[in-house]
């Protein structure tokens, strides 16, 4: 192990872009980032018992005191993991590279690509497992003769409204559902000609607006689940299950989320939690990179999402 004092922390490496090779993650998107100052430490969760939509008796008499009203928190806590990994930038590997800086790119996008696969398997596994409601779909959305997508996610909706008394607003889906989507007569019916006579494509924000919901998530994110020397066996994160959520634009205080990235931003971490350092190897003859992610992706409001399992056939 090198010591303290040999290890530098890269701001540039840090910052590098997060548009990470072949997969697109949507794990900040569907749990929205908050920097944390401490690697682990309590949260609130507010009015869990609803005391906000109860009807109170607010009228005064004069001189006499307002009726009290308030409302519960109980806590819950975030540990925010560090997620790492490392490779070496062999002499041989900067001196051929152009210009020689690609070569510590390469691995910091490697590196970074790695660790938020894991974190987007696990999201999709949290929601999976988590969300509290579900959806059956009898028919499936390829089938164009019986699916019914418009109805199934209308269910779903209701679900989330009656559950936790809020609108959903995001749909996720992965890019085989929406392939089998963008075809399907029903929605194919009320998105064509919209556009000043102009047949239509059904876009992603195509289906938001026949969804009522503000935005449509696309997950194009694969795993290899073949063990290491053996032959590729790739499937996607998201596979063939759809959810209905309700996402905040920004996390804050007293409102409503389905989770939070808690993001511990210690030592130069980026705001997500990253950080890019190196240090010099000599029995290798090369720089070691190592790339970190503090985070903790906590599912807060299990209400706030419904399930719709096997969408597809």
């Amino acid at each position: 192990m090198p010591e303290v004092s040999d290890v530098h922390v890269d701001s540039a490496l840090t910052n590098v872009s997060v548009q990470y090779g072949r997969n697109e993650f949507l794990s900040n998107l569907l749990f929205p980032v908050v920097p944390v100052a401490k690697q682990s430490d309590k949260y609130f969760v507010l009015d869990e018992e609803r005391e906000g939509l109860r009807q109170s008796d607010d009228r005064r008499a004069a001189g006499a005191e307002a009726l009290e009203a308030d409302f519960g928190a109980s806590t819950d806590t975030y540990f925010c993991e560090d997620h790492a990994l490392q490779a070496i930038v062999a002499d041989e590997e900067r001196a051929n590279a152009d210009p020689a800086i690609q070569a510590d790119i390469d691995k910091v996008e490697f590196l970074s690509g790695k660790i938020l696969l894991n974190k987007e398997i696990a999201l999709a596994s949290a929601l999976s497992s988590g969300v509290s409601n579900s959806q059956t779909v009898s028919n499936k959305w390829d089938d164009y003769t019986n699916g019914d997508p418009v109805g199934d996610v209308s269910a779903s909706i209701q679900k989330v409204i009656d559950a936790v008394q809020a609108v959903p607003n995001v749909l996720v889906i992965d890019y085989s559902v929406y392939l089998a989507l963008k075809d399907h007569p029903d929605l194919v019916d009320r998105v064509q000609f919209q556009s000043g006579g102009e047949a239509s494509v059904v876009t992603r924000e195509a289906l938001a607006q026949v969804f009522g919901l503000e935005r449509v998530l696309i997950g194009r994110s694969f795993k290899n689940t073949a063990a290491r020397g053996q032959t590729a066996s790739v499937s996607a994160v998201w596979s063939d299950t759809a959810y209905v959520a309700y996402v905040p634009e920004r996390p804050g205080l007293r409102r409503l989320a389905l989770g939070y990235t808690f993001a511990w931003t210690n030592g130069g971490a980026a705001t997500e939690g990253r950080m890019v350092e190196q240090w010099r190897n000599d029995a290798r003859r090369g720089d070691q990179v190592r790339v970190s992610f503090y985070y903790d992706q906590k599912l807060v409001a299990a209400g706030a999402a419904c399930k719709m399992a096997d969408v597809l056939t």
